[in-house]
């Protein structure tokens, strides 16, 4: 008779702790509206940028890069150009939005993204973090890329039936374009919602008892080298930066 053994995955290279995530997420968060100088900014936006390099989402690094420099831009020039109210309102709501909270929502693509719902639900539990939080979370993290699976089946069904931008149904029809799309999406967003809930609980998240775990959580050196540089980059921004 076969000796059933489980399967312990270790990641290799770079890899930090959720709660080193969920802290820098935090620093990241609260930095942002603390301080308006450039470097600071700059410094706090390396962060999430270069976090994403290390977890290899090269085209989410350079849209933000990309943005984030043009938000820079703008600002610089936002003195000397004079634009229409209406015009300026829009810019600094923009810029505004790029420079302040893209990097909360780009760090947050990078923890959704590198982080399993194992990992999250055994960090969150070594935190003693409840169970009102943490069945939550466990299915937010399988929610997520579900549901951009199912996104990008509906599009894909979409282009083999000639329903997207340019073609010829949609200009006869342009409204059947968001009814196509996300009709289906959001039935199936419910649907989703719902399998991953009982999934959830058929999973025994709601057990009183505390629950093992075969993931291996835990806090190492690229953690502490994580925390030290944002630290130290932050830290000699706020206090010493001339700009």
């Amino acid at each position: 008779m076969k000796q059933l053994q489980a399967v312990v995955e270790n990641r290799t290279g770079f890899c930090l702790d959720p709660r080193t995530k969920l802290l820098l997420m935090a620093v990241v968060a609260t930095a942002e509206f603390l301080y308006s100088h450039t470097a600071f900014m700059i410094a706090v936006a390396m962060i999430p940028f270069v976090l994403l390099l290390t977890n290899r989402q090269y085209k989410t690094a350079t849209v933000f890069f990309c943005l984030f420099v043009a938000g820079l831009f703008v600002q610089a020039i936002q003195n000397s150009v004079q634009f229409p109210m209406i015009v300026n309102m829009l810019v600094v709501l923009l810029v505004g939005l790029v420079l302040r909270l893209f990097p909360a929502f780009v760090m947050g693509a990078y923890i959704i993204k590198s982080t399993t719902a194992s990992e999250c639900i055994t960090a969150l539990g070594r935190m003693h973090i409840g169970r009102q939080i943490t069945i939550p979370l466990s299915v937010l993290f399988r929610f997520i890329p579900t549901m951009q699976e199912e996104s990008a089946a509906i599009k894909d069904a979409m282009r083999m039936r000639e329903i997207q931008f340019g073609t010829k149904k949609f200009w006869q029809n342009p409204a059947a374009l968001i009814e196509y799309r996300f009709i289906p999406l959001m039935i199936s967003v419910v649907k989703i919602g719902d399998d991953l809930s009982a999934a959830a609980l058929i999973r025994g998240l709601d057990n009183p008892v505390r629950r093992t775990n075969i993931t291996k959580v835990g806090f190492t050196g690229w953690d502490l080298l994580a925390v030290l540089i944002a630290g130290t980059a932050l830290l000699s921004t706020y206090f010493f930066s001339p700009w």
